[in-house]
């Protein structure tokens, strides 16, 4: 089999996340519980229409000071916000071996500012030729619909793509729509099953 594509989830896979560090911050901050910040940073109604491109920074921004009484600026926010990230160094390298035998797409469920952030502060992710979030489509992973939009745009039949995720229920959703998924455990088990399928050497 040859494949042509490889896409890449960033959150997990390309980029470490410590999703706890921000609700950790304001908890500590607001004098209130772990659980009570957690559920309103990640409120279905709120971060969904977010992650979708429904609503905008600042709209998501205000979601959150009114639930919480946030006394923070916007700028303040921002900081906190994107503060979460950090390059996994070990799957970066493999990219950028990767990228001379096939096209590197990102696809991901991440924000509008999640997105820009990574973009601007990570240069080794210019090995990716496209970014497919789901903040830019309306839909977003496990659904059906992302996997056929990202094959589209790119060009290409499900059987000359694989799709790396280290999500269960997203590389699930990546094999239902005819990908070869591989979950993402580590860089040497990335590379090892890349070499197992022929698409790095």
């Amino acid at each position: 089999m040859s494949y042509s594509v490889a896409f890449f989830d960033l959150g997990g896979v390309v980029v470490d996340v410590e999703s706890d560090r921000l609700v950790l911050q304001v908890s500590q901050m607001l004098g209130r519980s772990f659980e009570e910040v957690h559920g309103a940073v990640y409120h279905r109604d709120l971060l969904l229409p977010f992650e979708l491109g429904q609503i905008t920074p600042q709209a998501y921004f205000q979601g959150l000071q009114q639930q919480l009484k946030l006394p923070w600026s916007y700028e303040q926010f921002l900081g906190a916000w994107n503060g979460i990230f950090s390059e996994n160094r070990d799957v970066t390298a493999l990219m950028s071996r990767l990228a001379k035998s096939c096209r590197l797409i990102a696809l991901t469920n991440t924000n509008e500012l999640h997105l820009r952030h990574i973009q601007s502060t990570i240069p080794s992710l210019s090995v990716f030729s496209d970014w497919i979030a789901s903040c830019g489509l309306g839909c977003r992973k496990p659904e059906l619909e992302i996997y056929q939009r990202a094959l589209k745009h790119a060009g290409i039949a499900a059987s000359e793509a694989v799709y790396v995720d280290d999500r269960p229920e997203m590389v699930e959703g990546g094999r239902r729509a005819g990908l070869t998924a591989i979950r993402f455990e580590s860089g040497r088990q990335l590379e090892q099953e890349l070499r197992a399928i022929g698409v790095l050497r």
